[in-house]
């Protein structure tokens, strides 16, 4: 028999279900300063023969400086700018970029996002967005003549995808990205405990996250594309890439969907299938 307690707990359980529950999604549960060390030059570029690389800073009109780090090659035919997914520092993850692109002839740029890494600030949606654009325009104005293909990793796909919106890009690469904020919310939900998905009925978006996701970008695309997800991601699983490659009104020339076989959410630019479909992407970059 229930005690007293136990069936006020029941009681209580029932009300919760039956009213439905709201979850709110807010942007610090998607952002959160992470500052680290800026990465040992040295040792990067000892890493692999052939590369320099070389660090510097640009500064925001709010007062923050975005932490910037280059990997130049001699038989470089493009440069590529890479975005980072939420908790990437290139302090202890530009090896790991390092790694998935040193087969390939492309420089590298990469950056802390602000309130990340060596970066300053407080990381916002909005300040991410705009700082995204910053940094784009300036490599592109040091890489006249030259292809520049914008590389977004998760959260980092988000900010690419923006600038692709706002910019003509010579190349894309959205990675482990995501249609929406609400698909994304509706994922973690069909994840969860069955009591969890019992309860929770509503999701209360923050406005900041409703600009987030790649599905309206998708759809005005008019730049090659390449879009990548490990095969086992369970955080954005290859369904989310799919819808955006079908959204995509390009010829069949100009997007590639690659969903690699054993890898998940952060592994599968670390996979010989990522070489052969990024070499397609740059092909396709080089001959505009």
């Amino acid at each position: 028999m229930q005690s007293r307690s136990a069936r006020g707990l029941v009681a209580a359980a029932l009300c919760v279900v039956m009213a439905g529950c709201t979850y709110s999604l807010k942007e610090s549960h998607l952002l959160r300063p992470m500052p680290a060390p800026a990465p040992d030059l040295a040792v990067l570029a000892a890493t692999h023969a052939g590369y320099t690389a070389a660090e510097s800073r640009i500064d925001t009109p709010d007062d923050v400086s975005i932490y910037r780090v280059d990997l130049k090659r001699a038989d470089a035919r493009a440069t590529v700018l890479y975005f980072g997914g939420n908790g990437f520092r290139t302090g202890l993850h530009a090896r790991r970029i390092f790694d998935a692109y040193a087969g390939l002839p492309v420089d590298l740029v990469l950056v802390d996002h602000r309130g990340y890494g060596a970066s300053t600030g407080a990381p916002t949606i909005e300040g991410l967005r705009a700082d995204a654009l910053q940094v784009y325009d300036r490599v592109r104005a040091e890489t006249v003549g030259r292809p520049l293909i914008v590389h977004g990793q998760s959260l980092g796909s988000f900010f690419a995808g923006h600038v692709a919106d706002a910019r003509q890009l010579d190349g894309l690469v959205l990675e482990s990205s995501m249609t929406t904020a609400e698909d994304w919310a509706r994922a973690m939900r069909a994840r969860a405990g069955f009591w969890t998905r019992l309860a929770v009925r509503r999701f209360d978006i923050a406005p900041a996250l409703q600009k987030t996701g790649n599905l309206a970008v998708a759809r005005r695309l008019d730049e090659p594309v390449l879009y990548l997800v490990g095969e086992l991601d369970v955080t954005t699983a290859p369904e989310f890439s799919q819808a955006l490659f079908d959204a995509t009104p390009l010829p069949a020339t100009d997007k590639q969907l690659a969903i690699v076989p054993g890898r998940g959410h952060n592994d599968a630019t670390l996979s010989p299938e990522f070489g052969v479909v990024f070499t397609t992407l740059l092909d396709r970059a080089s001959a505009d």
